[in-house]
């Protein structure tokens, strides 16, 4: 049976494969799970359409909605046929591809879907919008494309930068690079990316001194020089902080490390590279021992893939599999690196399904989630140690006011500055809350660092 599927998903246009990968986003898969799988089953020549259809799609979904809701008398339920005419606007108001083709293919691929009821809707709003096109390009951009209880969140947690967040939000992210100092410096790999002709900027991090890498040119990350050895990683810059944050403490000892949490362990990779190039030695501080602990085994299993492509040692680093809510180590910590889980609302311009999979109920599900986690790994902080606190949400309930019940029940909490220097970077009464704002900011982070006293 599963081949018959799979036969007769392979009969299908390019269109009407992209529908059916919205369709199950909207019924609660994943773009990270559906993507590879989607650009495996069109030709060559059809693989750069389908990415920019399915990801432009997705970053223009709320818009989109918004027109055809403004064009349509009864309401559609049905989720492909929503996915379709979708795709069909998103071609005609982003895209150069020809009218005809992205009225007829679309109205085609729903019927090879066996969506045919939605045909003559879906013919009818796209010749509305092929009219006058200008009209509904201009009412598409004019705010935001949000679902509407995440943009009223981010207008009641950032009004003064809404309006700014909307548009970013809606935008492709940009490419960092994260250069493993283990074999060379930040410099000395721009200087191969010159050689190569690969183009790029270097850019602060917002950290004094510390830079990194965006990419300017369009570039297969696997194609980047030595990256199969493990020179390189893509991360995001704001990502990157949380390396170099604690790499700033300067604490006089070896230093035993949890990292909860921290499945895909890009931050881990990073600290581990700080430590082994020596980076990381403020004083004569170094890394004795990692705990990376994660709920999720095959999570787990890229961490080890990861730290084995970087070629850093994996002697030191302990793999736990279990929850982080009850996790219990034989020895407390010097160092608690808690990238906590959220709803993930400062990654959506890379991941543009969030703002389709994430509910107003995931909020307070997702903060008491992250309290039970804080509280657990407080409990494997030693006395005088630092818990850095992270997440990739722009929600105050998954971040300051998080930090603001915690601080209330736990006198024993005492908040550490730090100092960050970059315009999207705002100091809060606790840490520090990352925005994107603009086409080449990172993305939205949160950094809290604790001590707790003995």
């Amino acid at each position: 049976m599963r081949h018959i599927m799979t036969q007769l998903h392979s009969q299908l246009n390019t269109r009407a494969k992209v529908v059916a990968t919205l369709e199950r986003i909207q019924q609660g898969e994943s773009l990270v799970s559906l993507l590879d799988p989607l650009l495996n089953q069109v030709s060559e020549k059809d693989k750069g359409f389908a990415h920019e259809l399915l990801l432009g799609t997705l970053r223009q979904w709320w818009a989109l909605a918004r027109i055809g809701e403004s064009l349509i008398e009864h309401e559609v339920t049905d989720k492909g046929v929503w996915a379709a005419l979708n795709i069909g606007l998103y071609q005609l108001l982003y895209m150069d591809t020809p009218d005809y083709a992205a009225i007829g293919e679309t109205v085609e691929a729903v019927k090879q879907l066996d969506k045919g009821y939605g045909a003559g809707l879906i013919n009818a709003i796209l010749r509305k919008v092929q009219k006058n096109p200008a009209k509904f390009a201009k009412k598409i951009e004019k705010n935001h494309s949000l679902p509407n209880w995440l943009a009223k969140q981010l207008k009641q947690d950032w009004g003064e930068y809404y309006a700014e967040l909307g548009q970013a939000l809606r935008q492709p992210a940009p490419i960092f690079l994260r250069v493993n100092r283990k074999f060379c410096s930040v410099e000395d790999y721009a200087d191969i990316l010159t050689q190569q002709g690969i183009g790029f900027a270097l850019v602060s991090i917002g950290i004094e001194k510390v830079q990194t890498i965006q990419l300017t040119d369009a570039i297969r990350i696997t194609d980047l020089p030595k990256f199969a050895e493990g020179w390189v990683s893509v991360q995001d810059k704001h990502a990157q902080l949380s390396a170099h944050i604690l790499a700033s403490l300067a604490l006089d000892k070896s230093l035993t490390v949890l990292d909860a949490c921290t499945a895909p362990g890009g931050k881990l990779a990073h600290l581990l590279e700080l430590d082994e190039s020596k980076t990381f030695h403020v004083k004569h501080q170094n890394i004795a021992h990692v705990i990376a602990l994660d709920s999720d085994e095959k999570r787990l299993q890229r961490v080890s893939q990861n730290l084995e492509r970087l070629q850093l040692n994996q002697e030191n680093v302990q793999l736990v599999c279990e929850d982080a809510t009850t996790f219990q180590a034989d020895t407390q910590f010097d160092v608690i690196v808690l990238d906590a889980p959220c709803t993930a609302t400062g990654v959506i311009r890379r991941h543009p399904d969030i703002a389709l999979l994430r509910t107003e109920e995931d909020v307070g599900q997702t903060a008491a989630l992250q309290a039970n986690i804080l509280a657990n790994c407080w409990h494997n902080l030693a006395d005088n140690g630092y818990l850095l606190y992270i997440t990739c949400s722009m929600l105050k309930a998954e971040n300051e006011d998080q930090l603001q019940a915690f601080l209330a029940t736990h006198k024993e909490a005492q908040i550490v500055d730090f100092s960050l220097n970059l315009p999207n970077q705002i100091k809060r009464d606790i840490g520090y809350q990352c925005l994107p704002l603009h086409q080449n900011d990172g993305d939205g982070f949160y950094y809290a660092l604790l001590q707790k006293r003995g």
